[in-house]
């Protein structure tokens, strides 16, 4: 009888779990005044083009990055010939996995401009890029006034190479305050502005030159100036990317708030560790699924797999035959389960949360 309770309860601990609303988990209303509040931000700082051939020198100066009536103002300055702007990052101290990241900002103008609202993966310092995966919330190069772009950089999408982004016109994106926001799930990453969906990233085929999406990542903020999106030609000279028209002197972006959404977490993995922190080890992805799961099966090929429930009754089977395998489990009731894979007499289980 004991074992019924427990049993009942976790299913209706995982129940209620499922039905709670997002909260807001972390954010910066830049109500204070100074510098941006160093318990959230940090800064890159220096020169040497950042990898994108980038002219400007970050800093971390009053003058270049301050709170200002309930404003973060980030502005780039010309001084002789030479830029200088600021680089804000939360990287070691905030990190999320999945979640809604909402900027509200009014952009700089200037053709030569580059200013971004976008995130990295934390692993960046290990795995380097593009390896780590870049989410670029906001992009906007003054050369082209009004076009803001989303974009996703991964090993099988990134630089030149890059497919995975999309364009939207916003004609008072200079002039007025909107919201960029993406929204970050287990399946897809999806791009808003002003609430409206403009693009929405779901890849076919989901490995880790298409999604190393499953590891936290940290939030950035910047101007760019020149560089190899940012430059514009007619004003480049000595064969450099450093096109930013010359009567230009200031470049200045205004970031009303930056506010982080996730679901509370029900359920934590039996070993106390996510479920999908190692992608490596995981037997399949996403986890949780709202009803089709992806079995990783390079190491169990072929292989037989069986779904238990929590009483330990074999409730879904499903063979492997590729070298991935979709499995649709949407027939089966939200709660939590074990999937056993079988191949060469070895038998491997992990959690799967189906909501």
């Amino acid at each position: 009888m004991k074992s019924l309770i427990v049993f009942f309860f976790v299913i209706l601990f995982s129940q209620n779990s499922f039905a709670q609303q997002e909260a807001l988990v972390w954010s910066d209303e830049f109500n204070g005044i100074g510098v941006p509040d160093p318990a959230k931000w940090s800064y890159d700082l220096g020169s040497g083009g950042w990898g994108n051939n980038e002219i400007q020198n970050y800093t971390n100066s009053y003058q270049n990055a301050r709170q200002e009536n309930g404003f973060l103002i980030i502005d780039a300055l010309k001084s002789g010939n030479s830029w200088t702007s600021a680089r804000l990052l939360t990287n070691n101290k905030l990190e999320i996995k999945y979640g809604r990241v909402v900027f509200r900002a009014k952009l700089p103008v200037g053709s030569g401009t580059w200013p971004a609202l976008w995130m990295l993966g934390e692993n960046f310092a290990t795995k380097g890029w593009p390896a780590c995966g870049e989410i670029d919330v906001m992009e906007h190069v003054g050369k082209d006034p009004g076009w803001v772009q989303c974009a996703l950089h991964t090993p099988s999408s990134y630089g030149g190479s890059m497919v995975n982004f999309k364009k939207k016109f916003v004609s008072t994106a200079n002039s007025e305050f909107h919201t960029y926001q993406m929204n970050w799930t287990y399946e897809k990453i999806e791009f808003s502005i002003d609430s409206v969906l403009y693009y929405t990233y779901k890849p076919t085929v989901r490995n880790l030159s298409t999604w190393p999406f499953d590891l936290p990542f940290f939030l950035i903020m910047n101007i760019a100036m020149g560089g190899n999106m940012g430059s514009d030609p007619q004003y480049e000279t000595g064969g450099l990317k450093n096109g930013v028209d010359p009567a230009l002197t200031s470049a200045r972006m205004m970031i009303d708030y930056v506010r982080v959404y996730q679901y509370p977490i029900g359920i934590d993995d039996s070993d106390g560790e996510d479920i999908n922190r190692n992608f490596e080890k995981s037997l399949f992805f996403p986890n949780p699924t709202c009803g089709k799961i992806i079995i990783k099966a390079t190491s169990v090929l072929p292989g037989k797999g069986t779904i238990y429930n929590l009483l330990g009754a074999e409730v879904f089977h499903f063979q492997i035959n590729n070298s991935s395998k979709d499995i649709d489990i949407s027939v089966l009731p939200k709660g939590i389960y074990f999937l056993s894979v079988k191949s060469d007499g070895e038998t491997k289980t992990q959690k799967l949360i189906l909501k």
